[in-house]
């Protein structure tokens, strides 16, 4: 097949469905001119995509034409959990497009007894990649991942 055609084909590709996301508020103030959408936490704003949790007291989301969610600012007490992993910071920033949260302002990744402090936080959604600049902190191995254990292994004699 011709590049043309492939790129044709491309075009002409069913996109992929949307990933859903949910956000659960006591308050909700609509900015229509701006696009925008307030929502506040009494405690907390809770925002879900799929098994990922974002919280924080105050969430400003834009919206794009059709009113779907494009980009999502959460400020105060700024949490976001997957799984055993745990990102706080000061501000984070959900961008619908590119599937990922950015960390400002303080960010800290907690893996399991692992803390890992630094610059910006980068968490891709998508491929459950997180990427700390300025890194500084303590890597502890999980149980059953001792590298002394696993060293041990490799130089037994078989």
């Amino acid at each position: 097949m011709t590049a043309p055609a492939l790129l044709l084909l491309a075009l002409l590709a069913p996109a992929a469905p949307p990933v859903p996301i949910q956000v659960d508020a006591d308050e909700v103030h609509y900015q229509y001119r701006e696009k925008k959408v307030l929502f506040v936490g009494k405690p907390l704003v809770r925002l879900t995509r799929e098994d990922a949790v974002l919280t924080c007291k105050r969430l400003v989301a834009e919206n794009d034409e059709q009113g779907r969610l494009e980009k999502a600012v959460c400020t105060g007490e700024v949490r976001l959990v997957r799984g055993e992993r745990v990102v706080t910071c000061d501000k984070a920033t959900y961008e619908e497009r590119s599937a990922r949260v950015v960390c400002t302002g303080n960010p800290e990744l907690r893996d399991g007894k692992s803390v890992m402090r630094g610059e910006e936080l980068v968490y891709d959604l998508a491929e459950d990649k997180a990427t700390l600049s300025g890194a500084k902190g303590t890597v502890l191995p999980r149980p059953g991942e001792d590298p002394a254990q696993q060293r041990k292994k490799k130089e037994a004699p078989k």
